[in-house]
């Protein structure tokens, strides 16, 4: 499988095509609003927090894939343990 390119990863989140074909349409990737703004500070801050409920595993796909894209460690801190 190819690495995944960063605007490929921002062009699944949207819901739209990518170059690569990184996507599965088994595997949720398309991002809600809310899911958007963890999504987007997840990359700010290097590491994706998971509240306690409301949040399907679409953005925990989309952030594995752009932690691959960038060569990053992929960092889940979930919001029930805390």
């Amino acid at each position: 499988m190819p690495r995944p390119d960063k605007d490929d990863v921002e062009r699944l989140s949207h819901g739209r095509p990518t170059r690569s074909k990184i996507g599965s349409r088994r595997i949720g990737h398309r991002l809600t609003q809310k899911e958007r703004l963890l999504f987007e500070a997840a990359k700010r801050q290097g590491f994706l927090k998971i509240p306690v409920c409301g949040i399907r595993p679409n953005v925990c796909n989309v952030y594995r894939l752009w932690c691959e894209a960038e060569g990053r460690d992929y960092i889940l801190k979930d919001g029930s343990a805390m």
